[in-house]
């Protein structure tokens, strides 16, 4: 989680991607064929591999518009942030200082999931409307053409990002949650930090096991991509509640020295 590649500045950021996205986007893109081979059996080879890197890619904008949405309500509460790195399903934001309160930590993480649900929502409706009546079966979705099938799953994607993130493992916005009320609980962001990355590998390894599990019981196909995504996601959550936690201390360290 140390190799990143710089996208550029906005809204005063710098933005980076780690190198945990290029692996993301081959298992997003595998996904999405395995899926796609029985929602649009109409497809040829290159026609499914091009509608399924698309649906990846929409994924990819959904995540960074997820974390950009967070980047610009921590700046309208004060918070100073540096440094945005993207990740697998998020991102990690370096400021110069704590939030001001709980309450800051709170509106910070519940906005971001908003937005992604924001998006899938107005992605589904929008598919709903130009294709009423709407499909009843998955048999029946291919009626919608690739385009329509690709958004529809740009939109669960959004969803499922929204989803994860509100699990209780720091730094995700269910662990920032968590970690805002054991900070008000116990009035010391250092032990509520600790306590929120611990739940987040207890929960990251956790996924590892069941991601495991289901892709060895599965075999192949679409069972095969969620349990490698499930086994991956948790991977990612167990990595990142370690170093948030160690970024945490760091921080401290580097301002106690000033």
């Amino acid at each position: 989680m140390n190799r990143r590649l710089p996208l550029g500045r906005l809204f005063g950021v710098d933005v980076f991607v780690d190198w945990s996205w290029i692996v993301t986007f081959v298992l997003a893109t595998w996904t999405m064929v395995s899926l796609n081979r029985r929602l649009l059996p109409d497809l040829d080879a290159s026609a499914l591999a091009f509608a399924s890197a698309v649906a990846a890619a929409g994924l990819f904008a959904s995540l960074g518009a997820h974390e950009l949405v967070r980047v610009v309500a921590l700046r309208r509460r004060g918070l100073p942030v540096r440094r945005l790195t993207l990740f697998v399903l998020g991102g990690v934001t370096d400021v110069e200082r704590k939030p001001a309160s709980p309450k800051t930590e709170v509106l910070g993480a519940l906005i971001a999931p908003a937005a992604s649900l924001g998006i899938a929502l107005v992605l589904a409706c929008g598919v709903a409307i130009a294709s009423a009546p709407l499909p009843r079966a998955l048999d029946d979705l291919d009626r919608l053409g690739a385009p329509g099938v690709v958004l529809l799953e740009i939109a669960a994607a959004s969803f499922v990002v929204a989803a994860v993130n509100l699990l209780p493992a720091y730094p995700l916005d269910g662990g920032r949650i968590l970690r805002a009320a054991l900070w008000k609980a116990t009035s010391d962001v250092d032990r509520a930090t600790r306590l929120a990355a611990w739940s987040g590998q207890i929960v990251g390894w956790s996924l590892v096991l069941v991601g495991l599990g289901a892709a060895l019981l599965s075999g192949r196909g679409p069972g095969l991509a969620v349990g490698a995504w499930t086994a991956f996601v948790g991977w990612f959550i167990a990595s990142a509640a370690a170093q948030g936690y160690e970024g945490v201390i760091a921080q401290r360290r580097g301002q106690a020295a000033r």
